[in-house]
């Protein structure tokens, strides 16, 4: 239980901006245009249908059409002592090697606050020398101390 908090924590305090909603790339990992749009035509008088089949988010709108838009949350966490939740979504951009990390905060089972914090991801390739003295060898390991 201390993990999810702890990763709650270090994302909040690491966030830098808001969004009001997705780009086009981003909105197609999360959840189908088809399964938005069902949603849609089963609560015709929803007040966020428009954001909803456009895969944007609003704040005011409840647990229900947060997950209508882009689906169930990667990680959550709940409070015992109070009406609110934290949902975190983690969209991943290949071309850019990049990761966005979407932290959504409800309060009585409405949106009432997000936060965007962008991860660069890099290569895990361990840089060593052989026993020539050849150095960035990546993946390359050695028995011991290399003598030169």
């Amino acid at each position: 239980m201390r993990f999810p908090l702890f990763l709650l924590a270090a994302v909040l305090v690491a966030a830098v901006c808001g969004c009001s909603c997705m780009s086009t790339v981003e909105r197609a990992n999360l959840i189908p245009a088809d399964s938005r749009d069902e949603y849609v035509n089963m609560n015709p008088d929803g007040q966020h249908n428009d954001c909803i089949r456009n895969g944007e988010i609003v704040r005011g709108m409840c647990a229900r059409e947060v997950v209508a838009s882009w689906g169930l949350p990667n990680v959550y966490v709940v409070s015992k002592t109070n009406p609110s939740e934290e949902w975190i979504f983690y969209v991943r951009d290949r071309d850019s090697l990049s990761m966005l990390i979407y932290t959504l905060g409800f309060n009585d089972d409405t949106l009432r606050t997000w936060e965007v914090e962008q991860k660069r991801l890099v290569g895990q390739g361990i840089v060593s020398s052989d026993a020539k003295g050849q150095k960035d060898i990546p993946g390359a390991t050695t028995s011991g101390p290399t003598k030169r």
